[in-house]
């Protein structure tokens, strides 16, 4: 076998720790300065490290900035939309996938070309369609529209894809309908790829600002995206309780992915069918 050299592996490596250090650095940054006592140079680094640190900004952040229901209001928002995302897809995919039938790629095609289409293009028509079923300023309106995705669709159709055809034969040979399989078969062995999903879902529905923002209306179904983006007006003079805010947005985030890690597992089928 031919060995890599050693200059291209110390060049992956290097490479490696480079691209590390560019995405936590940002992450880094906003935690020194959210733990930095007031009255220090926000830009000194040294004072972090020699003058200690304070929660007091993450006080003043959670309570002055009221983000309890805003917190309440995100947990809601984002496990309702992942949940839906998740099973929506992973529905629509099945047929798309296992089944034949007449205008199924096409669909499929129709289906990947709504991806190209930006965001921005289409808040106006959801916006109106929002307002027409009267769910504007409700939380409903911020998780309907974005219930199922097609990026979520492509990718259970790529897992479904791949599960070997011999597992579905069987579970019909036994009786087995075509819900029972999708749900007692297609599913378990699709779990790293539905786990992934919906840690994908979850991240884009945590994060959401634009949408949450023009929908939303009153104080109390405000997500927690819009509320620190609110701090940074409300504390424009202490950037530090808005940094602390932006701090406690991100720990869900990282319990999810801690979570979701041990089901993000490759080749969970694999050796399912011998010979």
């Amino acid at each position: 076998m031919n060995r890599v050299p050693i200059s291209i592996r110390l060049l992956t490596y290097a490479t490696g720790i480079a691209l590390a250090v560019l995405a936590i650095l940002p992450a880094f940054w906003l935690i020194r300065i959210a733990l930095q006592p007031a009255g220090q140079d926000i830009d000194s680094i040294g004072g972090f490290l020699v003058g200690g640190f304070t929660l007091d900004h993450f006080k003043s952040a959670w309570n002055d900035g009221h983000l309890g229901r805003p917190l309440l209001n995100s947990v809601v928002v984002t496990l309702v939309r992942a949940a839906f995302n998740v099973v929506l897809a992973a529905l629509a995919a099945y047929p798309l996938a296992r089944m034949s039938f007449r205008g199924r790629d096409t669909i499929f095609v129709l289906l990947l070309a709504t991806m190209m289409i930006p965001d921005q293009v289409v808040v106006v028509p959801m916006f109106r369609t929002v307002v027409s079923m009267g769910l504007f300023d409700s939380l409903i309106a911020v998780v309907l529209p974005f219930s199922v995705t097609a990026m979520g669709v492509f990718l259970c159709r790529q897992a479904f894809s791949a599960i070997p055809s011999e597992l579905e034969e069987a579970a019909r040979i036994d009786g087995a309908n075509s819900l029972y399989i999708w749900w007692h078969v297609m599913l378990p062995l699709a779990a790293p790829t539905l786990a992934t999903l919906f840690l994908f879902s979850v991240i884009g529905a945590w994060s959401e600002l634009l949408w949450p923002l023009i929908v939303l209306q009153s104080q109390e179904n405000t997500t927690l995206p819009v509320a620190v983006n609110t701090l940074l007006g409300q504390f424009s003079t202490n950037l530090r309780a808005a940094y602390a805010g932006a701090v406690l947005a991100l720990i869900p985030i990282v319990v999810v992915f801690i979570v979701c890690q041990k089901y993000l597992k490759t080749e969970l089928f694999a050796g399912a069918v011998k010979g």
